[in-house]
């Protein structure tokens, strides 16, 4: 749930984790170090964001579909990032009494990984006080997609009428049935969405920061937080923040 304490407080936080590759060749390192580094700023934040903030959702933008058109050394290090840190992350967030999720197609991650992904969602799977949702392997346009089949195919086999589609059809279809986005960030100064959760940010808040994320620090986040806090969101109506 928000944070009592602050009344512009967003219930769900998305976060584009960008900049790794960036932050490793300027300190002339090589790209593993820095999605090393990222991934280290992932824990903390992951932990601070949900465990001490009280961010009820936070998805994180770790892996998309297109990655996997990188350089194959390259991928296989991130694989085995996720395969060999997500039981500790796992244990870190059922301390705090959090839940893991995970969006993103399955088909084409290696078993280790989802070994690691399963283990995750089984252990915090009863857990309330927040929500740690992982997009990997996600891509929107492949959520969508893959929720369109999946409507076809009720329609198809008689269970579901045409007329009957609506909104919440296509919602109750998507990987994860979660709050909207209230708050997108991205870092490392890129300016745009990179097909993540598009269904889900028709009335976010965006802010873009020119920090990498292995610099993206708790500091920076509470800053971003804290524009959150001053933006009029209307919701498509003209009431003005009071």
């Amino acid at each position: 749930m928000p944070n009592a304490a602050e009344p512009r407080f967003p219930t769900h936080v998305a976060i584009i984790v960008d900049g790794n590759r960036r932050w490793a060749k300027q300190r002339l390192m090589p790209v593993s170090m820095g999605h090393k580094a990222g991934f280290d700023r992932l824990r903390e934040i992951t932990r601070y964001a949900v465990g001490d903030r009280g961010v009820y959702v936070l998805s994180l933008y770790v892996f998309s579909t297109e990655n996997f058109s990188r350089d194959a050394k390259e991928v296989g290090y991130l694989m085995d990032l996720f395969a060999n840190n997500f039981r500790t992350i796992a244990d870190e967030m059922n301390e705090r009494g959090c839940k893991v999720l995970f969006s993103g197609r399955r088909e084409g991650l290696q078993q280790r990984v989802l070994d690691a992904m399963d283990y995750m969602m089984n252990l915090t799977k009863d857990n309330k006080t927040g929500i740690v949702n992982f997009c990997l392997n996600y891509g929107s346009h492949a959520e969508l997609t893959d929720a369109m089949r999946a409507i076809a195919g009720e329609v198809q086999n008689g269970t579901l009428a045409p007329a009957d589609i609506n909104e919440q059809t296509i919602e109750s279809h998507l990987y994860r049935q979660l709050p909207p986005v209230d708050f997108m960030i991205r870092t490392s100064g890129e300016e745009r969405i990179s097909n993540f959760l598009l269904w889900q940010c028709a009335y976010a808040e965006f802010y873009f920061t020119p920090v990498l994320f292995p610099d993206f620090t708790k500091q920076c986040f509470d800053e971003a937080l804290a524009e959150y806090a001053h933006r009029d969101r209307r919701m498509g109506g003209n009431t003005k923040k009071k």
